[in-house]
């Protein structure tokens, strides 16, 4: 049978309004809050094959690129009830704009089955599909008052997941893109937040391509990697970063404020050292902002300095910092064991967390 994806095409909003967004709908008790991102919904969820895909996305390019921002005012408060017990915020504004933008993109496989395609469109953006029916009158003259203004720059199409959530797939912005001309040959330069799948893919073919031709056919390829800390079930910590090649890099080492300053940060770097061995990586390296508290942290911990950034984030200077570990006997390396070991051996026998 052949495979299919569910997908539907969205503007979603993000940034502060979706987190103000997100609290009503918390407050709300809204079943599907975790489940897809405040959005109003242009296409309805369909079942896409997976040789229409390309189509699709294709489609979905162009009218955007048709299109311009679209700029909405939300609220107040709404409902469908009692037709179905949902409660939303209504949308005005560029109506029109929203209109033909839905009716560029319901062709090909997107285009809606004949008994949807009579429904009139209503714009809108739902906080809660099934609330309570007798919550509905309370639910709407405590937030009666709601209002704010929003201005759509993308369209995004969202994929289903195994677990019912509506996850970005691919997007595309509101306008035409820009074109860069080379002779009689024009490039379309486009900006996206989540490339598609399919470029993706097509990225990473040529990328390990060329990484082969560059570096032999013993290159490994990039890895990410997360490290996780719970305490009877609540999380108290986090790492993640990626592994290039013999080098182990952290981008992330979070522990929460309340476990703080009690040696779980060492703990945790001590465990991602101990991963970078398994992993065949006699290096580990990170970024971490000049002359603060996490360079000194790292410091004392065995890690130098080996370059500056200056004014690499928010206008602030950053250093390189980098410790050598023990790749473990029988690691993932093409070269063997790293022989050269850290200053403090102990470094190599990770952070013991459990």
């Amino acid at each position: 049978m052949p495979q299919r994806r569910r997908l539907t095409v969205s503007l979603v909003v993000t940034g502060a309004l979706a987190n103000e967004i997100d609290g009503l709908r918390r407050a709300l008790g809204a079943k599907a809050l975790h489940r897809i991102a405040p959005h109003c919904t242009l296409i309805p969820p369909v079942n896409i094959r997976e040789e229409s895909l390309e189509t699709v996305l294709s489609n979905v390019r162009a009218a955007a690129g048709k299109s311009a921002p679209i700029a909405v005012d939300l609220g107040p408060l709404a409902t469908f009830w009692p037709r179905t017990p949902v409660l939303y915020l209504a949308v005005s504004g560029d109506l029109d704009a929203m209109r033909v933008l839905r009716s560029n993109l319901g062709d090909g496989p997107l285009a809606p089955p004949p008994q949807r395609s009579q429904r009139a469109f209503v714009p809108h953006l739902t906080l809660d599909q099934r609330i309570e029916p007798g919550r509905l009158s309370h639910a709407l003259a405590a937030l009666a008052d709601f209002r704010a203004s929003y201005c759509f720059e993308r369209v995004t199409v969202l994929e289903q997941d195994a677990g019912h959530r509506w996850q970005p797939l691919a997007d595309a912005a509101l306008g035409r893109p820009a074109v860069a001309g080379r002779g009689s040959i024009d490039l379309e330069l486009s900006v996206v937040d989540q490339p598609d799948p399919l470029t993706t893919a097509w990225a990473e073919e040529q990328w390990t391509s060329y990484s082969r031709d560059r570096y032999g056919e013993l290159v490994r390829p990039i890895k990410p990697y997360a490290l996780v800390v719970r305490s009877s079930g609540r999380l108290v910590g986090f790492a993640d970063g990626e592994v290039r090649g013999p080098v182990l890099r952290i981008g992330r080492l979070i522990v929460s404020p309340e476990w703080r300053s009690l040696g779980f940060g060492s703990h945790l770097l001590r465990a991602l050292e101990h991963l970078a061995g398994e992993r065949g990586c006699g290096l580990v390296r990170l970024e971490t902002l000049s002359g603060g508290r996490a360079e000194r942290f790292y410091a004392d911990r065995g890690y130098v300095v080996a370059a500056n950034l200056p004014k690499w984030r928010e206008d602030h200077d950053f250093v390189v910092m980098e410790r050598e570990v023990v790749v473990a006997v029988g690691g993932s390396s093409p070269e063997g064991p790293n022989e050269n070991t850290p200053k403090d051996p102990s470094s190599a026998h990770g952070g013991g967390i459990r």
